[in-house]
């Protein structure tokens, strides 16, 4: 893998900082910041001055104003999610908020209802089907999206037909035909709110933050931050949808995560139980490895339904029934993604030259193909198709590399799909008969050889810093620390140590998988490092030799004592 090391500042840079730390600079300057009001906000995010109000979304009073038209005429209103973790976060966002406004103005909470599609018998997004049997069976006449509806203008008319009005929260690509609603959506054009890179839940916070301010107009005794308390949903969603962690989300996000820390849902609590995660202790790691997968098992395996019922439910003992029921679903899913990823990395051979791969079978449910996708995108560094095969219906989910729109390929072929939609590093689409997906998929194998340069498919490691052993105190943890919280776009730094030499190593863990390494200074300084998944080095050291070490600063605590330790990312050999 190759090493790009961050050019080192120049002595003007740092007369411009001069009380500041030297290394924590370089790290601010890496990721963009450069004037001290940045930095400012960076560091210490301010919730008055660093979120915006979600009058900035041109339609929101709109908005507002006709959900109120329906609490107080009676009327149905629906929620209609997604089946992910942040359409199922998003949907618990808008039930909730609902559900205290009614408690709050006397409305009648049962008018409040839901529908999250199943993910493989009908689909993503809301469909003509859904909207005449919200029509007919529910008396639906408001319908709410969340993370979907941007893309589904035949329901959408067809709700208008029946006397049903939708208001579309969403953030995905734009279709080239607009829907007739009431469209809060950062990407729409003329859109004026500031922050385009809003999960489905972070719209639909903006959504239920003026609702529950309407609220309080009419008299609801709802306290002063009432609204942050649906933040633990906010900051679930942004990690598991892979969000930026920058601008007003990082502020979204760590306001989110104190939330989370003292959740009030039982769902939650009971599901961080089960998963052997701690209150007090959750960070974006949690999110992302812990509980977004248990939320998403649901809607992969079985239905989202589930998992939407967890985080509304107000019950200890049904919380604790659902929470087990997800964690054993996320156990079969485990199971079957892996067993799936093996017959697409098979099926794959030798990927050299490819600028696409796409693997195909007859029964891998649509459910897990994004996950195999993912896990290939991570091994190959190819934009990769993961497709499962019903007769002649073919149901599949991409995965892509930094520099190239997945989407776009998708747009290039869509005469030859049923639907598709997504990010540009993550979609999904279907398409119906043999000889159209073929078509499809050579399609966009052409789009991608002829728009994806050679160096996107090296995968490098960006690296933040050099420094010397000596450089890894308590003050520059304390400094990494300050980043927090890390993801996309804010990743934790990298730092590299060259020629340092091996005083001790030692294969660790069940298989002797991991290394464990002592490594020392030209001046003396010895630090240990512990490499995950870097086992197969045992036979390459020796003792005695040098190498260069890129790697993460860690803290090892173990029976209460606590010691600095580099967390290694990659070796090199000299």
């Amino acid at each position: 893998m190759r090493w790009s090391l961050a050019e080192s500042l120049s002595e003007d840079v740092h007369v411009l900082f001069p009380e500041m730390d030297s290394i924590l600079l370089q790290l601010l300057w890496n990721r963009g910041l450069r004037t001290q009001q940045e930095i400012d906000v960076y560091l210490g995010p301010d919730w008055s001055r660093d979120v915006h109000v979600p009058d900035l979304f041109l339609r929101m009073s709109e908005a507002v104003s006709r959900v109120f038209v329906s609490l107080e005429k009676g009327e149905v209103i629906t929620v209609h999610g997604d089946y992910d973790a942040d359409g199922v976060c998003g949907s618990a966002v808008f039930l909730s908020t609902l559900r205290d406004i009614c408690r709050a103005l006397g409305f009648d909470e049962k008018k409040i209802t839901s529908y999250i599609p199943h993910r493989e018998k009908e689909g993503y997004g809301m469909s003509v089907e859904t909207i005449e049997h919200l029509h007919t069976h529910d008396h639906t006449k408001l319908v709410i999206t969340v993370d979907c509806g941007i893309s589904n203008k035949p329901a959408i008319d067809r709700g208008i037909e029946l006397g049903i009005d939708t208001i579309v929260c969403d953030h995905h690509t734009m279709p080239a035909e607009l829907p007739t609603a009431i469209l809060i959506h950062p990407l729409v054009p003329g859109e004026t709110y500031p922050n385009k890179s809003l999960c489905g839940t972070g719209v639909a916070f903006k959504l239920a933050s003026g609702l529950i301010e309407e609220a309080r107009r009419r008299g609801a005794a709802f306290p002063a931050g009432h609204e942050k308390w649906l933040l633990d949903l906010v900051a679930i969603a942004t990690v598991t949808d892979v969000m930026s962690l920058t601008g007003e989300n990082r502020v979204l996000e760590k306001f989110g995560l104190l939330v989370l820390n003292k959740t009030k849902r039982k769902g939650l609590v009971k599901l961080l139980e089960v998963a052997g995660s701690t209150l007090g202790e959750l960070d974006t790691v949690s999110i992302g490895f812990q509980i977004g997968p248990r939320l998403n098992a649901a809607g992969r395996m079985t239905h989202a339904s589930a998992a939407l019922e967890l985080l509304l439910e107000e019950d200890d003992l049904r919380a604790t029934q659902l929470a087990m029921q997800l964690h054993e679903t996320n156990i079969l899913r485990q199971k079957a993604s892996q067993q799936m990823y093996l017959e697409a990395k098979a099926q794959l051979g030798d990927v050299t030259g490819q600028k696409l791969l796409v693997a195909v079978q007859e029964g891998w449910g649509a459910g897990l193909v994004g996950l195999v996708a993912g896990k290939l995108l991570n091994e190959f560094h190819v934009p990769v198709l993961v497709v499962g095969r019903d007769g002649e219906k073919f149901v599949g989910s991409g995965r892509s590399i930094d520099g190239f729109d997945v989407t776009a390929a998708l747009r290039a072929a869509a005469e030859h799909l049923d639907k598709f939609g997504g990010h540009p590093q993550a979609c999904g689409f279907s398409t119906t008969g043999e000889a159209r997906f073929k078509k499809a998929v050579e399609v966009m194998k052409a789009f991608a050889a002829e728009n994806i340069d050679d160096a996107l498919l090296s995968p490098s490691l960006k690296i933040d810093a050099d420094i010397q052993l000596e450089d890894i105190t308590w003050e520059l943890f304390e400094s990494v620390e300050q980043l927090r919280p890390f993801g996309t776009g804010n990743t934790k730094p990298l730092f590299v140590s060259r020629r340092v030499k091996v005083v001790a190593f030692s294969a660790v863990g069940k298989d002797a998988s991991h290394l464990k390494l002592r490594v020392q200074s030209p001046n003396g300084k010895i630090v240990d490092a512990i490499g995950f998944r870097f086992g197969e080095w045992i036979g390459k050291l020796t003792l005695g030799c040098n190498i260069d070490l890129v790697y993460e600063v860690d803290m090892n605590e173990w029976n209460g004592n606590r010691e600095l330790q580099m967390k290694i990312v990659d070796i090199g050999s000299n």
